[in-house]
């Protein structure tokens, strides 16, 4: 893509966020206000959230390098992992609980039980693996092992899934005037339509169909939440009626209501959009009993993650996370390919790349003493030893991060 054309799609992506102020109307009182303070973003330390880290290196191999990851579940003591090369072939690699590398599930083709290009996967019932594809309007059913069981096909492009109560599935799709601009669908238990809802507007149309957003759907108690690119509520879904949840309150750099009109020409936009201080926008989320976990992302790409106590309202929020529990004063900063996407009841599961690791072990390993490296080793003994095997070509470390109480 050359010089002109990037700069018209970033255009594009600008009016398309700066098109959408979606704060609840001040008459529902139902929803949790989330306050972003970014002027105070600058960097989290480990001690302020971490209770504990478990490290879980992936074993490498040459059937299973792992790139941009895109949702982590565990079930039956195994990770599968939706790993793709630049968001295109993407593939799940299963690790048991420990590391140790069990199978890719990678079945692009168009002959039966495979597909062009996965979008995304689910488990649903535990013992189902779903996926659905860019560009064939398919979805696959395999069971754990990959092993194809059935093909759906669907009229319109699904974007990702969710599974709902009563072994029913929640669809989330692109194709909004086809389903009269609803962007949900839900199947019931043989997978067929049920219905259609969360009906949007002209102007949201493009929000929903230009994917930026890693995930869609978070579930808490069996209570299924839902958010699209570019809106600042995540709303609770409840069988066909959804309501404002939680509001994602960016301040001054929240999306402008009404800013951008229909009638504006480019010369307008782009005279309205060089006033704004770059605004945020939501990339990722997760919800559990205690914590709401963000990360987003303005128009710098700079990446940030908050965490938002439910118990106390405390928030932290940061681009930078500082480990002053193990490495001290080894830094991370947050990118689109190393925040973590989704979390394990109440850990968050982040995939680190082994030059951050390597990086706090090696200069911890020369700035102490030996009896201070000796106290260090045993009381860090998992640490030290992956580590010390680890290489800067291998395969992400993944990271079970218990929160504490803040």
């Amino acid at each position: 893509m050359n010089k002109t054309n990037t700069n018209i799609f970033l255009l594009f992506l600008m009016v398309l966020q700066l098109s959408c102020a979606t704060a609840p109307d001040k008459e529902d009182l139902h929803y949790v206000r989330i306050p972003i303070e970014y002027r105070k973003a600058s960097s989290i330390k480990l001690s302020e959230f971490v209770e504990s880290v478990d490290l879980i290196p992936l074993e490498t191999t040459e059937d299973n390098l792992i790139g941009e990851v895109g949702r982590i579940v565990f079930i039956d003591n195994n990770y599968y992992i939706k790993s793709t090369n630049g968001r295109q072939n993407a593939k799940i690699f299963v690790f048991d609980a420990n590391g140790r590398y069990q199978f890719k599930i990678d079945h692009r083709g168009v002959g039966p039980g495979e597909y062009i290009e996965m979008k995304d996967f689910q488990i649903l019932q535990d013992s189902l693996l779903m996926t659905v594809s860019n560009g064939d309007y398919k979805s696959n059913l395999y069971d754990l092992k990959g092993d194809f069981i059935k093909q759906l096909e669907f009229r319109y492009n699904i974007k990702e899934i969710q599974p709902f109560s009563d072994c029913k599935v929640l669809l989330y799709h692109s194709n909004l005037r086809e389903l009269e601009m609803n962007a949900l669908t839900l199947l019931d238990t043989i997978f067929g339509i049920s219905s259609h809802f969360f009906k949007v507007d002209k102007v949201a149309e493009a929000k929903l169909t230009c994917q930026i957003n890693a995930n869609a759907f978070s579930v808490c108690d069996e209570k299924v939440y839902f958010n699209y690119p570019f809106c600042d509520t995540i709303y609770q879904i409840a069988g066909q009626k959804y309501s404002p949840a939680y509001y994602i309150d960016f301040g001054n750099k929240k999306h402008p209501e009404g800013l951008i009109t229909e009638k504006d020409g480019i010369l307008e936009i782009e005279a309205k959009v060089r006033r704004l201080e770059s605004v945020m926008s939501l990339y990722t989320y997760d919800i559990t009993p205690r914590f709401v976990y963000l990360g987003f992302d303005d128009f710098e790409r700079n990446v940030y993650m908050s965490l938002y106590s439910l118990q106390t309202g405390k928030v932290f929020t940061g681009r930078t996370i500082i480990d002053d529990l193990y490495f001290p004063g080894n830094r991370m900063t947050l990118t689109h390919n190393n925040i973590a996407v989704n979390m394990d009841k109440e850990e968050i599961l982040w995939h680190v790349e082994p030059g951050v690791l390597l990086e706090g072990y090696e200069k911890s390993r020369k700035s102490m003493g030996e009896n201070d490296w000796n106290v260090f080793c045993k009381k860090h003994p998992k640490l030290v030893s992956v580590c010390s095997m680890l290489k800067a070509d291998d395969n992400p470390v993944l990271l079970r991060v218990k929160l504490k109480s803040f």
